[in-house]
């Protein structure tokens, strides 16, 4: 195998498609652009992407990685396959019945998320396996539902037998009565994707992957195919957790692509961080569509091994569906450029979470958008303009941008458009300080620890605001914040994080069997990475296990070493435990029993995606700048001020003090009055915000 000679990072939002190219050796950006997505089929815009690279440079040998959107699209909009569920007999209904908990406790009105498999497609098969892997009734009548199965029509199937994750035998022996007797059906089963206890959050992670499997495996099939015929050598996915997979891998586990694209944004993050030696960021993401806030806490994203998708519809919280796997922690609300504002039947405007999205879009966009959104109100006030637009394929009227907010909203609350515009600005802000406290306050974090690096095409234009009200130290737009997430997917690595519940006192462990279990996580671990391409060096494999006080219902992760070193005994596991415990919580439960609940193994591998010549540190001379335009900007009060407007590529190395506005790559950035921004090197801008209030 060749080296790469060039690598495509391409991200689809909602709104956008974002594409950037990098010389393989050098580091150099040789294109970075956007081009509207294609919601009716996402695959068109990542395919027109290519085309355009593949129109002035040599794709042959490439190495693209994507970030992507179709699975949790197909969960939101409900297109996923007809599923059928298999499940040991008496618990077909474990997916209705949830955890028995509300959503939200005093909400006589609740609504919670209805099961992705019909209750008709539900079929219970008499066996049985014991929680410690013994075979308590054996296997009968496996035949008979997959026969109500094929009459069904079924383009899916999952399977979820009871306690699968101590025995998977069942399971193994019912998919090759299914993939006999049902070819072509996409078949997942819970040993598989998701091996560990806990019924319906195991039964729930499967599911979803039936659900969206057929629609992803055709998607990364045509792009997979498409990219071949261009002469790229190797197709990558963003997985959830912040990794890189390939198509195979992608195609049978695809739940775990469910947050493909705003983990990529947080790969970036970190990468940034490291560069630049900021320890904490926050990291800020506003997209057409949605706004995203992630935390990278002594340089590194934070891990969690569960989320519910879907879980906010219109604003409230219905439950969505618990999936287990590893993913970045993000937290998303529906707060975008594209975001509509529009008055309740109380008389009270509010902001999103619906979207005007790729089509219409905004009404400024000209094409045929009638509803307000968030960059109409930019629009209006001038902090966007026509130039801001140039080579986008957007025919920029602020004329249309003003009759929206007017007869929507200036007009039914008796507001002028300028009022108008200024308060669906400020609700739109209101929201993402709340997203971002919630990332940070409500988890025990200052946020005056942080910098807040703001990215995606509306982040760098609402930073400053937020970053005021949320009490945020810093704001960073680094290079390219526009198509960020594209850059993001780049910078990853093949990884794969596989997990084992394994229930037994830790003092009770016997250390062959826990190197055992290692063994086949690492056995499977091989078999993925055998489907991986050629990465830099050798795959790393590294060690975990969960553990809690028998009796609790949440466990703390340890880190085990990794998998060449000597496993430690399981007096000094118990030790380690207790040294976490302590110090997440202050005490120690010293009479209490340590259990151990899952293990885990993360393998990884570097592609050899590097930031050395894109990120710096080094802020410049500090020299001053002339502004290449003047901007008129209408004040909340209906007067008119001139705001100056600068290219981060005139002004490298200047400080500017606002207020003024600063087109950066793909994106605006609006520094406010008595700000003090310094453009580094790297034409990443920086300035504090502490005390601006």
């Amino acid at each position: 195998m060749t080296a790469n000679r060039m690598l495509i990072g391409i991200d689809v939002g909602g709104t956008f498609t974002d594409a950037v190219a990098l010389d393989a050796e050098s580091g150099d950006v040789l294109m970075a652009f956007k081009l509207p997505s294609t919601p009716s089929d996402p695959g068109t815009a990542v395919i027109t992407a290519l085309q355009r690279i593949a129109q002035q440079a040599d794709v042959a040998g490439a190495l693209v990685c994507h970030g992507t959107t179709v699975g949790t699209n197909t969960l939101i909009e409900r297109k996923g396959a007809t599923v059928g569920l298999l499940a040991t007999a008496g618990f077909t209904d474990v997916i209705e019945l949830r955890r028995q908990n509300r959503p939200t406790l005093y909400d006589l009105s609740v609504k919670v998320s209805e099961p992705l498999v019909a209750r008709a497609l539900r079929f219970g098969v008499s066996e049985r396996m014991g929680a410690d892997g013994q075979v308590v009734s054996a296997l009968d009548g496996a035949q008979e539902a997959i026969g109500r199965l094929r009459s069904a029509g079924v383009e899916s199937v999952a399977v979820a037998f009871l306690h699968s994750y101590a025995n998977p035998a069942h399971e193994q022996e019912v998919r090759r009565l299914l993939q006999a007797a049902l070819p072509g059906v996409f078949v997942t089963i819970s040993s598989d994707v998701c091996p560990e206890f806990r019924e319906f959050e195991r039964t729930s992670t499967t599911v979803v992957n039936a659900y969206i499997g057929p629609a992803v495996e055709h998607y990364i099939r045509r792009i997979a195919h498409e990219a071949e015929a261009m002469g790229v050598q190797d197709l990558m996915i963003v997985k959830s957790n912040g990794g890189l997979t390939s198509p195979e891998n992608a195609a049978r586990y695809p739940v775990h692509l469910i947050e493909s694209g705003p983990a990529a944004g947080m790969i970036a993050t970190a990468a940034y961080a490291r560069a630049t030696g900021r320890k904490n960021v926050i990291a800020f993401d506003m997209g057409g569509t949605t706004a995203k806030a992630g935390v990278v806490q002594n340089f590194k994203p934070k891990v969690t091994d569960e989320f519910h998708a879907d879980q906010l519809v219109n604003g409230r919280d219905v439950g969505g569906y618990p999936i287990r796997s590893a993913v970045l922690d993000i937290i998303e609300i529906g707060s975008g450029g594209g975001s509509i504002a529009w008055i309740d039947a109380g008389g009270v405007p509010k902001v999103g979470p619906e979207s005007a999205g790729a089509n219409p879009g905004p009404a400024c966009y000209s094409r045929g958008g009638q509803h307000p959104t968030v960059t109409d109100a930019h629009a209006v006030i001038g902090t966007l303009s026509q130039e801001t637009f140039e080579g986008s394929g957007v025919a920029f009227s602020r004329e249309l941008a003003v009759k929206a907010i007017e007869t929507h909203i200036a007009r039914p609350m008796g507001w002028s458009v300028a009022r108008a515009a200024h308060s669906i600005i400020e609700i739109a802000v209101a929201s993402m300080t709340e997203m971002v406290r919630l990332a940070t306050v409500r988890r025990g974090l200052d946020p005056r620890d942080f910098s807040i690096l703001a990215s995606g095409g509306a982040g760098p234009l609402h930073a400053a605001s937020v970053g005021i009200e949320s009490g945020a130290k810093e704001v960073v737009v680094p290079p390219l914040p526009g198509m960020f997430s594209a850059l993001g997917a780049i910078l990853g690595e093949i990884r794969h994080d596989l997990s084992q519940t394994l229930l037994r006192p830790v003092r009770e462990l016997d250390p062959a069997a826990l190197a055992a279990a290692f063994g086949r996580l690492h056995d499977k671990a091989g078999a993925l990475m055998a489907k991986e391409p050629k990465g830099v060096g050798q795959p790393i494999f590294t060690r975990f296990a969960d553990l809690r006080f028998a009796g609790q219902l949440f466990e703390l992760r340890v880190p085990l070493g990794l998998l060449d070193e000597p496993i430690p005994s399981p007096t000094e596991i118990e030790q380690r435990f207790r040294a976490i415990y302590t110090g997440e919580f202050g005490f120690d439960l010293a009479e209490s029993t340590v259990q151990l609940v899952n293990l885990h193994l993360v393998a990884v591998l570097p592609m050899g995606g590097s930031t050395a010549r894109l990120f710096s540190n080094d802020a410049g001379s500090g020299k001053g700048a002339a502004p290449y335009r003047i901007q008129p900007y209408l004040r909340a009060d209906g007067a008119e001020q001139p705001l100056p407007v600068y290219r981060t590529a005139e002004c490298i190395g200047a400080e500017l003090v606002g207020p003024l506005l600063i087109e950066h790559a793909g994106s605006t950035v609006w520094v406010r009055d008595g700000q003090r921004a310094r453009i580094g090197t790297d034409g990443g801008v920086a300035f504090q915000i502490r005390g601006d209030r």
